[in-house]
């Protein structure tokens, strides 16, 4: 087994240096909290870190980190870190694989733990979080976030509640958003968490539920991917660029095809 290195991540928040922060664990119902960590930051502001694909949880007392880190070339402001060789997402792909195979909840491909999964720890004074997930996010309020919606812009939220255009195809019509932030934003975000970049829905019986996504990814080297997801986020075609919405109406059109079909079937 390589040795676990740890790389800093550097966010725009800086998480207070003395306060403890408080973590929650938890499905959303009934107004409960999101799965996340709340923190006070330096400057006397709220913060919170959520997850993409969360998968593991480890909440540990300690001044010093877990893994062997160089102190003396650290930068300052930095409390985020990724652990690379981590054993800890080894042990849990092990796991994922052994006992659910192409039933893993995220898209039913338990190999993208290998790819895309990263194992985190976020440092706070006398303590660490270590946390297995796809991706993370911040947000900054003048108030606390515990308990509160995701703000406004992250990217864990719809984008269809924007104004849509829509193209037809035997006879059915799929509305799509497009996201009014600009693509090198998106693609310096990616580097945190999946970024949308469209969003699709197909109107049936005079009702339209977003089943397609077109999400940005970056790969272990940086370079950009687009992937046209389905309802559950399976990846049905990648694309090693920025793809637009030529590039995936063909398959979109197709699934057009199979519905307007068992529509035709089932005479509606």
């Amino acid at each position: 087994m390589k040795p676990e290195i740890l790389h800093r991540i550097k966010i725009p928040i800086i998480a207070d240096s003395v306060l403890s922060p408080q973590v929650h664990y938890g499905n959303v119902h009934h107004h409960e909290p999101i799965t996340g960590i709340y923190f006070n930051t330096q400057d006397e502001h709220y913060g919170r870190i959520t997850f993409e694909n969360f998968d593991s949880l480890k909440v540990c007392r300690g001044e010093m980190l877990p893994i062997d880190y160089d102190w003396e070339t650290h930068e300052r402001g930095v409390w985020i870190f990724k652990v690379e060789n981590s054993q800890w997402l080894v042990d849990r792909y092990t796991y994922e694989k052994k006992h659910y195979g192409g039933s893993y909840e995220f898209g039913g491909d338990v190999e993208e733990m290998k790819t895309h999964f990263n194992h985190y720890i976020f440092s706070f004074h006398d303590q660490f979080v270590e946390v297995i997930s796809r991706g993370f996010w911040f947000e900054k309020s003048d108030e606390t976030l515990f308990g509160k919606p995701l703000q406004k812009g992250h990217p864990f939220l719809t984008i269809s509640d924007m104004e849509y255009d829509s193209f037809e195809e035997h006879t059915l019509t799929y509305r799509y958003w497009v996201h009014k932030v600009s693509i090198e934003e998106l693609v310096h975000n990616a580097q945190f968490c999946t970024q949308t970049l469209m969003e699709f829905a197909l109107e049936l019986d005079g009702k339209a539920r977003v089943d397609h996504r077109l999400t940005l990814t970056l790969d272990e080297e940086g370079n950009v991917m687009t992937h046209l997801c389905g309802y559950f986020g399976n990846k049905q075609v990648t694309f090693p660029k920025i793809a637009n919405i030529e590039d995936v109406k063909p398959y979109l059109k197709k699934y057009m095809k199979e519905v307007f079909d068992r529509r035709q079937k089932m005479k509606k």
